[in-house]
């Protein structure tokens, strides 16, 4: 079909590359206003797509407003917990449906995530956005339905423990002392304990929040277990909780640019997380960057035309008539998506 007739919802059969053999757009990707605008910018003039569709057309404002008020519900469901009763997963399956039903595309999800939101609010939008990127990571490694929405309640709960931690450990904006430290430690077995010993909650759910700290070379948290021992859905959910917490602003941290985040999973946490789980959420995750104008560190702007496989966060810059391999240059990187 040419591009010019598409319309958002039409989901794609084939991937879709670029003159340079980058990966646009993967196969099964819904279309959205920002993909279709994406593909006549880059001269992609026809694309394969599947016959039946269901009309997807969603105004940013719209997502937003949906966002906004799944933040609002988890509010409740966290003062629900901080005040003694247990979790209402009626509400927890509404908020995950509410977030899943209006984020139809890796556009949809990360320009959400993108958003520059309030700093005292990131206890819940941080919950948010785990919530997604599970969602989106559980369809990524082709999960069944029932896994991916299990994940999806997963990635929403799994700072659910926090609930309990006093607010001005929660909040500070300094440093936290060690002592300071152990208490946040503490979350992922409040969190458990809660979950636990509520009938409407899976195991895998409750494990996935218990063991979401842990690391595959054994240097996480509380309980210090090595790859075979922990939990799937905690690898998942480890991913997006590092992801999103590297991304977002915080009360004492300032986010990082995507590209310093992807560096820092592939130089700190090849060790740490499931290296096929990462890999896996790092070339999905860029491939929304192909195309996207940055500033360089030497003050040169350029435009994103090639995702190195082999060094994800070191991608190919067109500056001018010049092509730049990040991946040689390393004195060059990219400060600021423009």
């Amino acid at each position: 079909m040419s591009t010019t007739k598409c319309e958002p919802g039409m989901v794609v059969s084939s991937d879709i590359v670029n003159e340079y053999g980058a990966v646009i757009l993967y196969r099964d990707s819904v279309l959205d206003e920002h993909a279709i605008a994406k593909l006549s910018k880059l001269g992609i003039e026809y694309v394969q797509i599947y016959r039946e569709y269901e009309l997807k057309e969603k105004k940013q404002a719209v997502i937003e407003a949906q966002y906004n008020n799944c933040v609002q519900d988890f509010k409740q469901v966290v003062w629900d917990i901080s005040c003694g009763r247990s979790v209402d997963m009626q509400l927890v399956q509404d908020i995950s449906r509410g977030l899943t039903n209006q984020f139809d595309s890796i556009n949809d999800v990360v320009s959400c995530l993108n958003k520059v939101r309030a700093v005292d609010e990131y206890t819940y939008t941080h919950s948010m956005n785990v919530s997604l990127l599970c969602s989106l990571l559980g369809s990524w490694l082709n999960l069944d339905t029932l896994k991916v929405k299990q994940l999806t309640y997963c990635g929403l709960m799994h700072d659910i423990g926090k609930s309990k931690i006093p607010h001005e450990i929660l909040n500070k904006p300094d440093a936290l002392t060690p002592k300071e430290f152990e208490e946040i430690k503490k979350h992922p077995v409040t969190g458990y304990k809660l979950l636990d010993k509520n009938i409407a909650v899976s195991k895998d759910i409750a494990a996935g929040v218990l063991m979401h700290h842990e690391r595959e070379d054994g240097s996480g948290y509380p309980l210090a277990l090595k790859s075979g021992q922990i939990h799937f859905f905690a690898k998942v959910v480890a991913v997006a909780d590092v992801y999103d917490a590297m991304t977002s602003n915080r009360i004492y941290k300032r986010r990082l640019p995507p590209f310093d985040v992807l560096e820092m999973f592939e130089s700190e946490y090849l060790t740490k997380c499931d290296a096929s789980i990462m890999l896996t959420f790092l070339r999905r995750i860029s491939s929304y960057y192909i195309g996207t104008q940055v500033k360089l560190n030497n003050g040169k702007k350029g435009e994103i035309i090639y995702i190195n496989p082999n060094r994800i966060s070191r991608p190919l810059v067109k500056v001018g008539d010049q092509i730049l391999d990040l991946s040689y240059n390393m004195e060059l990187r990219i400060t600021e998506m423009v």
